[in-house]
């Protein structure tokens, strides 16, 4: 987790100084403002005291005792028949002791005990870079989303502009006797329809602009363009598989919750076996005392003990708690994260499958649309031209147009899918970090960097 930090550090002076948001700004504010992101990190943090914690069980118990008394007593004394008054008797007491206590054996409850402190705090680590992942993943996804609401939004406008001059003319037309009322009417069926998928997306467009904001803790800028990424993914889905099974952080995470589980079970049975403790004990008492204000006697004693105790359990019941049924709980969570387990590598798989595809169907669709824009293009320049010459309609050069708007809002789709896709699939293998996203596209930049030289000097 340090790496992230000094990722951090490293662009965050960048960050401040430049008023764009970029997707570079955007992961370094989410790992800076993030609240979920922060409550995540405490999580670790417990883990590791707990561990620590474990390791002090095997440290004896040492404790001190100081004890002060003090007493005054007054008796009538007589000495044959005689009265001789009230005789004061003072006393004073101080005593000190030392304890040390130490288990030498206890069914190695306490080693079992360790052994799950440290497996929690193994599977903690995985479980916070899985929420890394799952971060920079929210991130990516958002900033996209805004990127292409906007797309579509701004194609959406020029559509409604288009279809209500179609409407407008489909009428002009029907007052001339040109048109017939369905022509009309379905003008303005898709004009209206229009103007429900651009409030629609507008909506979208908002909700996506909050979402980024919740994840970044900074509002989305206006010119805010689509990242260029190049990551080296599997060739196959068969490779995805097979390194998602050994490097995805939730299955790592998930399989040392088992074995943290299955050593906390151990830890409990421990504790129907016989345990063996030492104690020494070392004590000392001062004790004075007065009669009539003169001392009388002053003691000094020492005390020094050495024990050693086996304790057989029978039967406790601690709280309403025995060790029979706690041993039965932890025996059921040992089985539930088993299954719980096996059930992620189930999910995983099948993400793999999920998103392989997506991945793929994403690049057959980019390559579709790049030839349906091209195509819309070009019909579009011919309507353009064809109208010009009164071979056609203005009606005619506004529905193509609306084509090529729509063929590029599915190219910005393709384009924004493909993006979160390859993401998601580098997550699945336990690749994806912020610094593998940072590292990327200051390697991109610096390519486009270069091309732009050589094609200057060119």
């Amino acid at each position: 987790m340090k790496k992230i930090f000094g990722s951090v550090a490293v662009f965050v002076t960048t960050s401040l100084s430049v008023q764009a948001i970029t997707l570079e700004e955007a992961l370094i504010a989410a790992f800076l403002n993030n609240k979920e992101w922060a409550a995540n990190k405490t999580d670790k943090r417990a883990a590791e005291e707990r561990y620590e914690q474990a390791i002090l069980a095997f440290l004896p118990n040492v404790s001190g005792t100081v004890s002060a008394n003090r007493e005054r007593t007054d008796r009538r004394s007589s000495f044959l028949g005689v009265d001789r008054g009230i005789e004061n008797v003072e006393s004073t007491g101080t005593n000190m002791s030392l304890t040390v206590s130490q288990n030498i054996f206890n069914g190695f409850s306490t080693t079992n005990t360790m052994a799950a402190a440290e497996h929690s705090n193994n599977a903690a680590f995985h479980k916070l870079k899985s929420e890394e992942q799952g971060l920079v993943l929210s991130v990516v996804n958002a900033y996209t989303e805004i990127w292409f609401c906007r797309k579509r939004l701004d194609a959406l406008k020029k559509m409604v502009e288009n279809l209500k001059n179609t409407m407008q003319a489909q009428q002009s037309s029907f007052e001339a006797g040109m048109a017939t009322p369905t022509d009309v009417a379905e003008a303005e069926s898709k004009y209206q329809g229009a103007i429900y998928s651009m409030i629609n997306s507008e909506t979208e467009l908002m909700t996506a602009e909050a979402d980024f904001e919740r994840l970044t803790g900074k509002q989305a800028d206006d010119d805010m363009s689509l990242p260029d990424f190049s990551f080296e993914l599997p060739k196959s889905l068969d490779k995805l598989m097979e390194k998602a099974l050994t490097s995805n952080s939730y299955i790592n995470m998930t399989k040392l919750q088992e074995q943290a589980a299955l050593k906390n079970l151990s830890a409990v049975r421990g504790r129907l076996s016989p345990s063996c403790d030492a104690t020494l004990s070392a004590s000392k008492s001062l004790s004075k005392e007065r009669v009539r204000g003169a001392r009388q006697l002053e003691a000094d004693p020492k005390h020094y003990s050495a024990s050693v105790t086996v304790t057989v359990p029978i039967f406790s019941n601690s709280n309403g708690s025995n060790t029979y049924s706690q041993i039965e709980i932890a025996n059921q969570e040992a089985l539930k994260a088993r299954f719980s387990a096996e059930d992620t590598v189930l999910k995983v798989k099948r993400e793999c499958v999920v998103n392989w595809n997506k991945y793929k169907s994403t690049i057959a669709m980019i390559k579709a649309s790049r030839s349906a824009v091209k195509s819309a293009e070009l019909s579009s320049e011919g309507n353009i031209e064809e109208t010009a010459l009164g071979m056609k309609s203005n009606t005619d050069v506004w529905a193509k147009e609306n084509n090529l708007l729509e063929s590029r809002v599915n190219l910005a789709k393709s384009q924004k899918e493909r993006i979160v896709a390859a993401v998601t699939l580098l997550s699945l293998t336990g690749d994806l970090s912020v610094n593998s996203i940072l590292s990327n596209i200051d390697i991109q930049k610096r390519k486009c960097n270069k091309q732009r030289q050589q094609q200057t000097k060119g």
